[in-house]
């Protein structure tokens, strides 16, 4: 008996942060690498022979129950599934605009039935673990990943005089970002030298602040953690409520602020103080008024600290969270799940074939459908989240296109290798 490289059909429910970054983008660089042999889908595109071609299923986030169907085939099949998951989508509060979707008790059974059939759950918040060990006995928790190569490789100098804050989010209806408004708004008060950059929604209350620059949300995530890391913020600002659900977040916020060498201050609650060391990697603060202002402005008037915590976060980051790790654990769960094949078999089986076309038709299919549930969403919710929803689904179609073409160069690229070898 021998193994060719596994071949893992990933299927995603839409490229959206989470997605590219904990699934997409990890198995792109491992197919990249010749360790597997990579189908990259959507739910909406995912056939039944895509299924029975893989030796691993990878599923991640919210299961669409219109294409539970997946789940039957991998079963029938004998296809293992790995799943992840970095949010807790069973208990969504009712508070948290947006995410009606995933409180439809067909939505939450399928994703309840995909963790009990799950070989493996991946997750990045002992939280969420603990939790989801009552669907599945291995829950594994695994580190965050995160994309070096987006780094500058030389950041362009900057004039020193300002001290440089940020908050960014992807949230446009921003209510934990209100945990920190009236903080900042003393903070500049009380600091002429103080630059704020909020990134993404728009808080009535900072509105019009000299000190204060409003930057749009930029929802290709690769483009704006790019331009992210190329600004040289000083001070860093991650509030989060501690409640059941927020402590199933994963540590992002982390992991981008020490990546850049900025001087974090994050809640102190599970999600960081699990990898923040208070003062030396960052600044943990509890949910209160006073106690941000005190720490937005220990940070503000102690240069030494800022550069030193900034430091020594940047060396934690390149430690733990990188390429290299987050690869390492994919292969060691995706290698002993995947279906040993016999050496025959290995020989004829052919590779993996883009299929540009056929996606791109599957795409405008599933536009056509969505463009049915227009009307409804706009009674709804309104024009914006309709143009919201619009934009979302036009950068993730174009993203997997562009993949989709990125992958059929790559694999001409290596057949013309095992040519000339």
């Amino acid at each position: 008996m021998s193994q060719a490289r596994p071949r893992v059909l990933a299927i995603l429910p839409a490229l959206f942060p989470s997605t590219v970054i904990g699934v997409a983008k990890p198995l792109l660089r491992l197919h990249q690498d010749q360790r597997i042999e990579l189908d990259l889908t959507l739910q909406f595109l995912t056939t039944r022979s895509a299924v029975a071609r893989a030796d691993v299923v990878v599923m991640c986030h919210t299961i669409d129950p219109q294409h539970a169907q997946i789940l039957d085939w991998a079963r029938e099949l004998g296809r293992p599934l790995v799943y992840e998951i970095d949010d807790n989508l069973l208990t969504i509060p009712a508070e948290i605009p947006g995410l009606d979707y995933l409180r439809q008790p067909d939505r939450r059974a399928a994703l309840i039935a995909c963790l009990r059939q799950a070989d493996l759950v991946r997750v990045y918040s002992p939280a969420l673990q603990h939790i989801l060990s009552e669907y599945n006995t291995r829950v594994e928790l695994v580190s965050g990943p995160l994309d070096w190569s987006l780094m500058p490789a030389t950041p362009a100098p900057r004039e020193r005089s300002k001290v440089r804050l940020v908050y960014a989010t992807g949230r446009m209806e921003d209510r934990i970002g209100q945990m920190v408004i009236e903080p900042l708004r003393q903070v500049l008060e009380a600091h002429p030298n103080a630059e704020l950059t909020v990134w993404g929604p728009r808080h009535a209350a900072l509105a019009g602040h000299p000190q204060v620059r409003q930057l749009p949300l930029i929802r290709d995530y690769d483009a704006f953690f790019a331009r992210f890391a190329a600004e040289q913020f000083d001070i860093g600002l991650a509030p989060l409520p501690d409640d059941e659900f927020h402590r199933c977040k994963s540590n992002n916020k982390f992991r981008e602020y020490a990546a850049c060498g900025v001087a974090g201050i994050y809640s102190d609650m599970p999600v960081y103080n699990a990898s923040v060391v208070d003062g030396q990697t960052g600044v943990l603060v509890a949910n209160t008024s006073s106690a941000w202002v005190s720490a937005i402005g220990r940070l503000l008037t102690d240069a030494p600290l800022r550069t030193a915590i900034g430091a020594q976060a940047r060396a934690y980051a390149a430690d733990h969270f990188n390429e290299r790790v987050t690869d390492d654990e994919w292969m060691s769960q995706i290698g002993p799940l995947a279906v040993a094949r016999p050496a025959a078999v290995v020989a004829a089986r052919a590779p993996i074939a883009p299929r540009p076309l056929a996606t791109a038709l599957g795409v405008a299919r599933h536009a056509v459908r969505l463009s049915t549930k227009l009307g409804p969403v706009l009674r709804a919710h309104g024009a914006s989240s309709v143009l919201r929803r619009v934009a979302n689904h036009v950068t993730g179609f174009g993203q997997v296109m562009a993949w989709e073409i990125s992958r059929w160069r790559l694999q001409q690229r290596v057949g013309r290798q095992r040519g000339r070898s």
